[in-house]
Order: structure tokens, then sequence, then C-alpha cells
């Protein structure tokens, strides 16, 4: 049987006969032919009896072949018929699928990939298929589950090739570039029965319809997604298409309420078109966040959907969620790093683990030469101006080239010119080709962008179009005067909108209804870019050479214990030699141990996840492991908090003498690895602080609280054994356990006179004793581990908290 392919208009159609195709002028057809004599659903072609039937549909200016007019015809190759005029409108021919498709391949394949590596392949295909390179011109076809029209990247013959190679180095079979592919993708094999694609160990994935798959069966109706590619299977012929960043982006009906009944985004729709540059501005309060987090997909609307380019962003979003950049207001910048090496280890943690540090510095050049950084690159973020960092903000996003890029107040606090600056930036990231929307509170320059969306209290839209007919439709010439308005109740923004003429032609006339399924895929967390170590050893690697470029913190880790150790030399300590009963002051020593290594490790800490919210949530939404982000920390920061413990100790016992024999080793090695423990307890303590905290000023006061409530508790001040509610609430300081864990070394019950208490039996010299103490203050650094992971599940995105 000869494979068929339906042509004319724009339109190359591979037909299945396992289907029937209506045409059209329908845009809801399956073969879209838009010519005036041609009807809504003019004829449809169906396969009987082993050869194609094109049937009229009751058109009104009817089907021809050869000048006659016809009701039903058997069509084959070389076959042209008359939609709706013998010769002028709707003429469309037909050919074997395998005529054409080498030398197309050799030129989409050219066109639709950066760099001569494809380009060379998209050759070999050809060569491999038996025919020339040419160009020619692309025809466009609709593509299933999606209804949009696409020109093919590339169009391979599989001529009866038992399995066809999809990645990115040049060797497979079809070859896609982008670094988000995996250089052994994805396989198409055939089976007994048909096709199947088969992944074969990809980082990023490979899909079918929106759902992430190892194997699944193949038919003409499925969307093979890998990397920023979709492949359709029609026959013998497998057709790429890329998606160059000319997309559109559609909101329908979106609306967001929280748990009280406020309604965040009321019903909230509007269509934005390739290569646009949309502004979203409001007043406080009107939903502009909220709109922007459903749009991205971080955190979906209750109600409504995002359309990508046809398909449903929510139920696809593990699929596409790399093609959408998100540039937050703070900052997603370590400062103390350089622009190119912040670059880099950002792609190292967006780019698959097979990537060549050659290919990733490549990609952070080819992006620092298009935002115009090549001469900031070895400059400390820190140094650079507030315009420059968001310029390398956004150069953080287009690492993986999104087609959508979306940005939160990115001039705020910019001076006017900063402010224009960046938005020409963004005009001309939109004219390079894609689609940038962005939120902001400046109306300076507003000019530059293609549409305007403005946002009423209470999240209605009380404005959609151009944005020179936004104040002549709103009634005045200021927009300080339209937010001022905006406080008044009584008028009806939103229904004022919806029933003008300006809401039929912006919004209605170019809103298309989302593309229906009958069997919605399950929302899917999106997989991680990275192996678990390879993301742990990037985050630890970045985190040292941030810690060593800042000298002040450095210097500070560096001179604390120090200091901290010679203040305990100052205060008096006694004989910790003596008889029973011989030294009051004996306990002063612990307590200065204690406390010193309680605000080591929580001042090392306190202040550090806090501070890199803005950056966790981005990484996290683009595939970091929550574990592999808290294991850096307490792996970095556990190492300097214990040595600064052991640095404390050495300095505050230099020269005090002890007994040779502590609870089962040498005195200064216990008390060495006590203090160590207590700081690294007092480490996780800062960082559960720090996790809890709103805002890096609300961590100090917190911090001086715990070091008092450690300090009461710790058991120095105060007898807590036998006391009750003191005593169990002691139970959770590790202070308290410390401290214990101390005494026992030393002996301290027997060396401080207790006039009415009995020693507290926590501080009893014995191994079973002691091993108690150290394993409590372990539990308590476990438990404040798991906590710690627990809140920072909350100021993740809602499409991650499940992972």
């Amino acid at each position: 049987m000869t494979q068929l392919v339906v042509e004319g208009h724009g339109v190359s159609v591979t037909l299945d006969p396992g289907r029937s195709y209506r045409l059209g002028r329908d845009p809801g057809s399956d073969v879209v032919i838009d010519a005036d004599h041609v009807s809504r659903t003019h004829a449809v072609l169906r396969f009987e009896g082993g050869q194609w039937i094109l049937e009229d549909s009751g058109s009104s200016n009817g089907t021809y072949v050869s000048g006659h007019r016809v009701a039903r015809v058997v069509v084959g190759p070389g076959t042209r018929i008359g939609l709706g005029h013998p010769a002028e409108g709707g003429l469309i021919g037909f050919r074997a699928a395998h005529e054409g498709a080498a030398h197309e391949g050799a030129a989409h394949e050219g066109a639709a990939h950066e760099g001569a590596a494809h380009e060379g392949a998209a050759h070999e295909g050809a060569a491999h298929e038996g025919g020339a390179p040419g160009i020619q011109a692309t025809p466009t076809v609709r593509l299933p589950r999606t209804g949009q029209w696409r020109a093919p990247a590339a169009v391979r013959n599989l001529g009866g090739a038992q399995v066809v190679r999809i990645g990115r180095t040049p060797d497979n079979d079809m070859v896609v570039t982008d670094l988000r592919v995996s250089r052994r993708h994805a396989e198409l094999r055939i089976t007994g029965d048909g096709h199947e694609i088969v992944d074969v160990g990809s980082r990023m994935g490979t899909y079918v319809n929106g759902r992430r798959v190892q194997r699944a069966r193949i038919s003409p109706d499925d969307l093979i997604g890998i990397g920023p590619s979709t492949f359709q299977l029609v026959g013998d012929t497998l057709t790429e298409y890329a998606d160059t960043g000319e997309v559109c982006l559609q909101a329908h009906d979106l609306t967001v309420t929280v748990g009280d009944g406020k309604v965040l985004l009321d019903h909230v729709s509007f269509p934005v078109g390739e290569k646009c540059l949309l502004a979203i501005v409001g007043p406080s309060g009107s939903g502009k966040s909220t709109l922007l987090r459903a749009l991205t997909g971080l955190r979906p609307a209750d109600q409504g959907v995002v359309t990508y380019d046809g398909r449903d962003l929510y139920r696809d979003y593990a699929e596409l969620r790399s093609r959408v950049g998100l540039v937050p207001q703070d900052d997603i910048l370590h400062s103390q790093l350089t622009v190119r090496r912040a670059l880099i280890y950002a792609a190292e943690l967006r780019f698959p683990d097979d990537t060549r540090q050659h290919e990733r510095k490549a990609r952070v050049d080819e992006v620092l030469q298009q935002l115009g950084l090549e001469n900031r690159k070895g400059n400390r973020i820190s140094s650079l101006s507030g315009g420059q960092r968001k310029r390398v903000s956004v150069a953080l996003e287009l690492l993986t080239k999104p087609s959508l890029l979306f940005l939160d107040e990115p001039t705020s606090g910019l001076d006017p010119g900063l402010d224009k600056s960046v938005m020409q930036m963004l005009r001309g990231l939109a004219d390079d080709g894609r689609t940038v929307a962005v939120v902001t509170h400046s109306v300076a320059n507003l000019d530059i962008c293609d549409r305007l969306l403005v946002m009423a209290p209470g999240g209605k839209i009380a404005y959609f179009g151009p944005p020179d007919e936004a104040l002549p439709f709103l009634g005045f010439t200021d927009w300080a005067d339209v937010f001022l308005a905006f406080d008044d109740p009584a008028r009806d923004w939103a229904g004022e909108f919806a029933r003008s003429p300006l809401h039929q032609k912006y919004i209605a006339a170019d809103l298309i209804a989302p593309v229906s399924t009958r069997q919605p895929v399950q929302r899917e967390i999106p997989p991680k870019q990275q192996s678990w170590p390879e993301q742990l050893s990037t985050l630890v690697r970045r985190y040292c050479r941030g810690i060593v470029a800042d000298r002040l913190f450095l210097g500070i880790t560096i001179a604390l214990p120090i200091v901290m150790g010679l203040l305990a030399r100052v205060v008096p300590t006694g004989n910790l030699m003596g008889p029973p009963n011989s030294n009051g002051n004996a306990a002063n020593l612990l307590l200065i141990l204690c406390i010193g290594g309680c605000l080591t490790g929580a001042a090392n800490s306190v202040r550090e996840l806090v501070k890199e919210r803005a950056i966790y949530q981005r990484e996290r939404a683009v595939g970091l492991s929550r574990s592999a982000y808290l294991c850096s920390k307490l792996l970095v920061l556990g190492l300097i908090t214990v040595a600064q413990g052991v640095v404390l100790t050495y300095v505050a016992m230099l020269n005090v003498k002890t007994y040779d024999k502590g609870v089962f080793t040498a005195p200064l090695t216990e008390l060495s690895l006590a203090v160590a423990l207590l700081s690294f307890t007092a480490m996780t303590v800062g960082l559960l602080i720090s996790a809890l905290a709103k805002t890096s000023e609300m961590t100090m006061p917190l911090l001086v609280l715990v070091t008092l409530i450690q300090l009461v508790f710790c058991g120095a001040l105060v007898h807590l054994d036998g006391k009750p509610v003191m005593e169990q609430i002691s139970w959770l300081v590790p202070a308290r356990w410390a401290l214990a864990a101390l005494a026992g070394t030393l002996d301290v019950g027997q060396l401080i006179p207790h006039v009415q208490d009995p020693p507290d039996p926590l501080w009893s010299q014995d191994f079973g004793t002691w091993f108690l103490d150290m394993s409590v203050l372990a539990i308590l650094a476990v438990v404040c581990a798991f906590l710690v992971a627990r809140m920072l599940r909350r100021h993740e995105p809602a499409v991650m908290r499940g992972k």
C-alpha cells in the first residue's frame, strides 16, 4: 500500500489509513483549506477497500476533478482536486509519501537547528534516504492534539529501519542539538504490531502526549516530546517540529481563590501572540503576581487552563516547563560569584549531566554576548548596577532558550534610565523570537510593548490591548489618576471592558478554545536534570567558592572560635584535678564552651536559607532536589562548624590541667567531640530559624532568644533534675545534653559542691550516661534537619511539593 500525502495551501499531511479526515475552512478541520470558495466542512477523506476515497460533504460550491463536479472520487498519487472551484481557490494534490521526503528532510533539518553539527546531520539523513539535499518552501501542517500550525523541522522516511536513534550527538539518526536533550535520548523501534518509543536513560525524559514514558506504543495521533522538539509518526514518515520560540500563550477563564473564599483572580482570559511583549500593570492587590504564577504553571489556577501553543500547560507541565523562563523580583544570583561563574553553575544544574563542560561554557558565552555582558563576565555580581544584575538574571533564564519569558517587577528600584534600558532589552528579546510578559509598576515605557493588560482590584481585567488605547478607554490622561480611580468600588471595570468593542477585537477574536482530550493526562512532577550526586557536587562547589570569595565571612569564621576560646581563658576555672567538692567555679568553663558552641554553630547558618529563598524557589522549579540542597548546606556548614568547635575547645583548654582519662579516652578528645556535636546541632537549629523566618531581619532576634534559652536550660545556672516542666523543656535544648557530656568527661559533679541538691544524674562519669548524652544531641540534630526539610517544602512552587 502506498502512503499518501495531501498538499495545498501550505498544507502537507501524511494520511493514516486507520482514520478519516475532514477537509474545510473550519479551523477545527483535520486538513484546513483557507480559501473563499471552500465550505467550513467541505469534504471527507477515508480509506475504504484498499483505496482512498474523497467524498463531498454537501458543500455550497462543489468538488471538482478535471473540471467536472463530483460527489465521490478515488484519489491517489498525482490526483488534483478543486474544492469550491475547478481551478481557483482550494486546489489540492496528492502524492506518495516517499516522494520528495529526502530533500525536505535535509532542508528542514538544516533550518530548524542552529550549528553546523546539526546541519551536517540533516544532510547525512538525506543521503541515508537516498535523495540529494535541497532547499524548498516549507509547508505547514496542523499538529494533532494542539490545533496549531507548524512547519516541519525535519522529515525522515524510515525506509524499513528497525531502530531510529534520537539524541544530541551527530551519530544519531535524528539529531536535536539542544543541550536539554541527552546524547543518547530515545529510540523509535519497530515491533511486531507497530512502533514504540523507548527512552534510553535520558535525564529530561521522553514524553508521549505530555506524559513521561519509558516505553510506549505510538499511533499517528500521538505527539512525542524530546527536549524542545515534537515528533509525529505517520506510516513510515517521522516528522520533527522544533520549538523555535515563536509560540502563542492563551489564558482561559483563570480563577484563583484562597482558603477564606477571597478571590485573587476572577475569570481572567486573554491571548498573547508570537513575538509579543506584554506588560501587566495594576494597583497592589490586583492579582498580578498570582496571575504570573498561574501563567507559568508554578501555582496552577483553581479553575481554567493556560495553553502553550494549543497545549495544556498544566497537564503537560513536566514536558513544557523548560520552555518557560521566570525572572522573579528578587535577584536569583549568588552575589559573591563572578557573572560567568554564576552562569556556569546554573548551566550545570539546568542541563543534563551528560553535557560536556565546553558545551555549557559555550552556551554561557553565547548568552553573555546576546545580552551585552561580555565586558562584565569577570565582575562580581555584587559590584554590578541594578540594571546589570537584572540582565544577568535574564541571562540565567535564557540558558535553556525558553520560548516564554516572564519577569516580575524587573525595573523595581531602578532609575528612569535603567528602567528604559531594561524595557528595551525585553523588547529586543521579543523581537528575537519569543513571547515576553512583564509585571511592572512603572508606566514610563509602556509604549514599547505590543499589548498591555491592566488588572483591577479583585483580580479582574480592566483593559487588554495596545498600550496607546488604554488611557482613552479608561477615561483618563494620567496613569496615577487611573490607579486612584480603582479605589472606587462602585465602578464595574471588568464589566465595562467585557461589553466594549475592544474586548471583542483584542480578546474574543483571537482567543482559541483549548483542544480537549478524552483522557486528560494527570499532572506530573518534572524530572531532575541531573542525578542526585551530580547536583550535590555542583551545589557544594558553588557554595565553597562563594564562601571563599566572601572575605568578610571567611575572616569572621576563622576568628570567632579563637575569640570565644580566649574569652573562656579569662574566666577563672579553678583546679580541675582537685579533691571532691573543692571547685565551685568548675562549671564556668563548661558553660562558656556550651554557649560558644551554640553561638558559632547557629551564627553560621541563621541567615543561610532566608537570604537564598528566591534562588532556591527558582532552582527548585527547574528541577533542583530539595534533599541535595539541604545536604549541601549540612555538609559545608557542618564541616566548618565542627572545625570551629574543635578550635574553640583547644583554645579554651590550652594549659588547663585535667585528669589523664575522661569517660573512655583523653578528656580533651571527649570535650572536642561534645563541643563539635553541639556546634553542629546548633547549626541545624540555625537552619530551622532561617527556614521559619520571613526576612533576614527576623533572624537576629530569634538567634538571641534561642541563645538565652540554651543558657537558662543548659543546667549550669539552674539545677534541673527533678523539677517538673523545666526538666522536660530542657530535654529539647541541645546545650543541656552537651553540658552533661562535658561534665561527665571532667567529673564536674564531684568538683562542684552541692549543698542541698545531689549531682545531676546526666553528669555521671560513666560511658553509658555519656553515650546517652551524645546520642540525644545527635537525635536533636536529625530532628532539626528533618524539620528544615519540611519548612523548605512550604516555600516551594506548588507543582513541586510532592517531590
